[in-house]
C-alpha cells in the first residue's frame, strides 16, 4: 500500500489532501503542530514542528516504520503574516520563513534519500499566488512563498533523472481558517475580482494534488499549478 506524508495535514487543504488519499487507497501520515482530532485506520497523526528539522527527522522515521518509506511528500504546512513591511521584525521574518520554506526543505531533505535509492516518488509543495505576484502587506508570507516556487523548480531539475517529480500547487483565495480574520465583506469583495466569482475550497485543491500524484501526470515536473479561480491570469 502507497505512504503519503503530509504536513500540517488536520485542517483545510490539508485535511482534504489526506482524506483524498486515503479514499485512493494510501496510508497517509500527517504532521500537526497544535491540534488535532483527525484519525482513522488510514490516516495517522504526527506531533511536528515543521521549522525544526530534528522533529522532523524524527516523525518521518516513525512514520516510516509504521508504513514504510514515503512515496508521496505533499508540503503544506504554513503561516501568514498580514502587516506592512516596516512593521514587521526579525521575529516575524524567521517564522514565516522557518515554517513556509524551512518547512518544506526540512521535509523533502529528509525523504530525497531513500526516493533516489528507489528511482521513484513525487514532491509536492502547497504553494500561493502571492509567491508568484507578490501582495501588499503580505510581503513576508510572498517572499516564502517565491522560495518555495523557486526550491521546485530546482528540485526538478536536481531529481528528474532519479525519476522523482516535484511541482507546486498555488492556490488563490481559498475557504480555510487562514481567511479566519477576514470580514465577510472582505470575502465578498476578493470573489468579485475572481473571475469565477467565488472562493475555492480545500478539496479543488486536493483534487490537483492527487492529479498531480498520479500516473497521469508522469510528465509534469517542476511546475506551479494555479487554483485560483482566474483571478491570477
Amino acid at each position: 500500500m502507497p505512504h503519503m506524508l503530509i504536513s500540517g495535514g488536520s485542517r483545510g487543504i490539508g485535511r482534504a489532501c489526506a482524506e483524498i488519499f486515503a479514499s485512493n487507497g494510501y496510508k497517509v501520515s500527517y504532521l500537526y503542530h497544535t491540534n488535532t482530532d483527525f484519525e482513522t485506520d488510514s490516516i495517522y497523526p504526527y506531533k511536528c514542528d515543521v521549522s525544526d528539522p530534528e522533529q522532523v527527522k524524527d516523525a518521518i522515521e516513525a512514520a516510516c516504520m509504521s508504513f514504510g518509506n514515503i512515496d508521496v511528500l505533499i508540503s503544506n504546512a504554513g503561516v501568514s503574516l498580514t502587516s506592512l513591511s516596516q512593521d514587521t521584525d526579525h521575529t516575524d521574518y524567521r517564522e514565516v520563513m522557518d515554517v513556509n520554506f524551512g518547512g518544506f526543505y526540512n521535509l523533502s531533505h529528509c525523504v530525497i534519500p531513500k526516493m533516489v535509492e528507489a528511482k521513484k516518488g513525487v514532491i509536492l509543495a502547497v504553494s500561493s499566488m502571492w509567491g508568484q505576484t507578490g501582495a501588499s502587506c503580505e510581503a513576508l508570507y510572498s517572499a516564502s512563498k517565491g522560495a518555495v516556487d523557486a526550491y521546485v523548480k530546482s528540485l526538478a531539475k536536481e531529481l528528474g533523472p532519479s525519476g522523482i517529480r516535484v511541482n507546486a500547487v498555488s492556490p488563490g483565495t481559498i475557504e480555510t481558517d487562514m481567511m479566519s480574520s477576514y470580514s465577510e465583506e472582505d470575502k465578498a469583495a476578493i470573489a468579485g475580482d475572481t473571475p469565477l466569482g467565488r472562493l475555492g475550497t480545500p478539496d479543488e485543491v486536493a483534487e490537483v494534488m492527487y492529479f498531480l500524484s498520479s500516473d497521469k501526470a508522469s510528465y509534469i515536473t517542476g511546475q506551479i499549478i494555479g487554483v485560483n479561480g482566474g483571478f491570477l491570469i
